[in-house]
């Protein structure tokens, strides 16, 4: 018999493998969070992505070239503030009208002007006072109050008083820089009631006969008390309100203009004025001019920037009604487009295109009618005295300056 071999052992058990370190930051994994691989995104978020970054990058675009813009005017006046001054001399100094937009609150015209008009009258060095009107006719008369003070010959103040005996004294002629149609038409109205119109407001008329007294039969009904009418606290309390924020009447009418007399104090010139102009529109269904506006600032701090260093640089020179090929606020292109069509402009009668972005209430409204929906009026002997500020051709800042940013 043979024998039979018993079977070889089997093959040992293979070592064990090492443990899979995870790849990727190892206090993240730590903390138990998923190892986010690198793909693309879906079909909606590739849309939702793209959108957003078109937005963004208009929006960021914009923003840009309106600091360019900005830089570009701030440049051009910015040596007026390294100019010496006297010991004893103040500052040239302007005067801001702003008006609360129709519609809307004081706040969208302060922000319009601390955004594209004040960054150029500090580059500059000049100095302002800020005059506001809250609601329609307050402007207006603010203007005729502070014309009627200087006729009267109103003292300064305490300050203004210590500063003439001191000898200080502001030897620049200063301005007015206006912001919007709306506060153009009552600046105008204000001028010619203050200057036109009389110093002091006019007695009241004398009140009216008392009733006759009613005969009384017997001694019991004249003694007798009489039920006294319930008062409403809310209805005083509104009178009340509307009395202490009641704008007085103006003391001459736009339509009686023309039949009053200058008067003897009435200086040749007016203050030079720079208008600026304020597009604002509200609505709803006006939100696609909202949005284009917004994407589009550049052009409109461009010209409102150029407005406001025109004010600036205090060159001014009367209204005119036609382009003046020699140094106005257009553009070369508009100047010459205008000489070549013979077509007048009424600067006067400037920002009337803003007309249409006023709410249609405006015009419907019984609380508007007043300075802003009636035409605006100047008479003709004003005219000749307005003066406007202006930027000559020859120091419109060059291009290669601005690509500069010098």
């Amino acid at each position: 018999m043979t024998s039979v071999s018993p079977p070889p052992p089997p093959p040992p058990p293979p070592p064990p493998l090492p443990p899979k370190v995870a790849a990727g930051n190892p206090a993240f994994v730590a903390m138990g969070l998923p190892r986010l691989r690198a793909k693309l995104p879906s079909r909606n978020w590739t849309i939702f992505l793209t959108v957003c970054t078109a937005i963004g990058s208009i929006v960021a675009y914009d923003r840009y070239h309106t600091k360019l813009v900005k830089r570009k005017w701030i440049n051009l006046v910015s040596h007026l503030a390294a100019q010496p001054l006297e010991p004893m001399a103040l500052p040239r100094k302007v005067t801001v009208y702003l008006s609360a937009p129709p519609g809307d609150g004081i706040s969208a015209a302060r922000e319009h002007f601390r955004d594209y008009v004040k960054p150029i009258l500090n580059a500059a060095a000049v100095d302002f006072d800020v005059i506001e009107g809250r609601k329609m006719g307050e402007l207006r008369f603010k203007v005729a109050e502070a014309i009627r003070g200087e006729r009267r010959g109103d003292e300064d103040g305490p300050v203004e008083e210590v500063r003439k005996r001191a000898g200080i004294v502001r030897k620049e002629e200063g301005g007015a820089v206006v912001v919007g149609r709306h506060a153009w038409k009552e600046y105008l109205r204000g001028i010619q009631e203050g200057w036109l119109g009389p110093l002091e407001t006019p007695p009241p008329p004398p009140p009216a006969p008392a009733a006759p007294v009613e005969r009384v039969e017997k001694l019991e009904d004249a003694v007798a008390e009489k039920p006294e009418e319930p008062v409403d606290p809310k209805a005083l309390e509104e009178e009340e309100k509307r009395k202490k924020n009641a704008i007085p009447e103006p003391l001459l009418k736009a339509g009686e203009f023309s039949k009053a007399g200058l008067p003897k104090e009435m200086p040749a010139f007016l203050e030079p004025v720079g208008v600026i102009s304020f597009p604002h529109i509200l609505g709803f269904l006006n939100t696609p001019i909202r949005m284009y506006r917004y994407v589009n600032r550049r052009h409109m701090a461009d010209e409102v920037c150029r407005e406001a260093a025109a004010v600036a640089l205090g060159i001014h020179r009367p209204f005119i009604t036609a382009p003046d090929p020699v140094g106005t606020l257009m553009e070369a292109a508009e100047v010459e487009g205008g000489l070549e069509a013979g077509k007048e402009v009424e600067e006067i009668n400037t920002l009337e295109v803003e007309e249409a972005d006023w709410p249609k209430r405006v015009w419907k409204e019984e609380k508007y009618k007043g300075e802003w929906t009636e035409p605006l009026t100047v008479d003709t002997r004003f005219r000749s005295k307005l003066r406007r500020f202006f930027i000559p051709t020859d120091m419109e800042p060059k291009e290669k300056q601005v690509n500069k940013g010098d």
